[in-house]
């Protein structure tokens, strides 16, 4: 059977593992608080989140990823190349747009979240690195995917898929995600229409002048 969701939009699938993702990273959390994160053990992880261990590593290598609470759902090679087919073919503005929906779901927003793992990292000083190569592989997965978004949209192309264009263009969505689900949360839709229209125009005046 196939999958109906129209390209960019988040599916049931991906609704529940962002659901049960959340649950893990609330127990992973809320045990290292109370007993330090040394102490902490997958397995308690797992009862408090009701999983299995076995669905613990479908989420997160480790409890510390786990603690730091990462939103991005999987970036194997394979789910990205998925992403990129679902959204291929779109103007690239709104394909990265819909690629960073469907990656990250509509987290953009969450200063509470965002808060929350500073001061995890905060408390437990020994997850920065943890968090920064983290930052740094999921950086270099997306822009891979962004540059592969570029090289087959026919305003772009090979030649102008080059790292830095998919870099700044990657880093102007998320910017703007970001903005405007902070400054003006709304339904998740109602805010990709609003990146996309805000991307479009900023090129315009960008090409005008």
């Amino acid at each position: 059977m196939h999958d109906s969701t129209p390209p960019g939009v988040l599916g049931l699938r991906d609704r529940k593992r962002i659901e049960t993702r959340g649950r893990i990273v609330d127990a992973a959390r809320s045990l290292a608080l109370e007993h330090d994160i040394d102490r902490t053990t997958i397995e308690a992880i797992a009862v408090r989140a009701d999983i299995s261990p076995r669905t613990f590593f479908n989420y997160f290598d480790s409890k510390e990823d786990a603690v730091l609470g990462h939103t991005e759902l999987d970036l194997s090679a394979e789910t990205l190349a998925e992403h990129v087919a679902a959204v291929a073919g779109r103007p690239a503005a709104r394909a990265v747009v819909d690629l960073a929906f469907l990656v990250f779901g509509d987290t953009f927003g969450d200063e509470r979240e965002r808060q929350t793992r500073k001061e995890v990292v905060v408390r437990f000083p020994q997850l920065m690195r943890r968090q920064v190569s983290r930052m740094t592989t999921v950086a270099e997965a997306m822009t891979g995917a962004v540059r592969t978004l570029l090289a087959g949209d026919p305003a772009w192309g090979p030649e102008a898929a080059t790292p830095q264009a998919a870099e700044m263009l990657l880093g102007m969505v998320m910017t703007a995600l970001r903005s405007a689900a902070r400054h003006d949360p709304t339904e998740p839709e109602v805010v990709r229409e609003r990146v996309v229209a805000l991307l479009q125009d900023t090129a315009t005046r960008i090409a005008a002048a």
